[in-house]
């Protein structure tokens, strides 16, 4: 199983959650993950805290091109980082390699093509 944890980011921190559970590789059978499982307070906090941020947040004042460079930007990071998470949605998935790589390259095409 992995070291690296899992938590929920809320409200602009990560939150050890009160409660996990196992991601198990569909291969192996085998659990390489802990991931949070949020509660229902959890996700009404997420909730609340995505709402504040778009009625008061940076991204409300930000201008269209602002926002745009930083979807653009996520579409760079999302390729520079393709191959890990092409590994990781295999292991979480099931899926074969081949199928997740083509799936993640269109990710960050996304994102540039909506950022602008």
């Amino acid at each position: 199983m992995t070291d690296a944890p899992f938590r929920n980011f809320i409200d602009g921190r990560f939150d050890e959650p009160s409660a996990t559970f196992d991601s198990v590789d569909p291969s192996t059978g085998a659990a390489w993950a802990r991931m949070p499982a949020a509660s229902e307070a959890d996700v009404d906090r997420a909730v609340e805290a995505a709402h504040r941020a778009l009625r008061s947040g940076p991204w409300r004042r930000m201008t269209a091109t602002a926002r745009g460079k930083l979807l653009v930007k996520l579409g760079d990071l999302v390729a520079a980082n393709a191959g890990r998470l092409a590994e990781l949605e295999t292991r979480d998935t099931g899926k074969i390699i081949r199928e997740t790589r083509a799936q993640i390259a269109y990710v960050g095409d996304y994102y540039r093509y909506y950022g602008g």
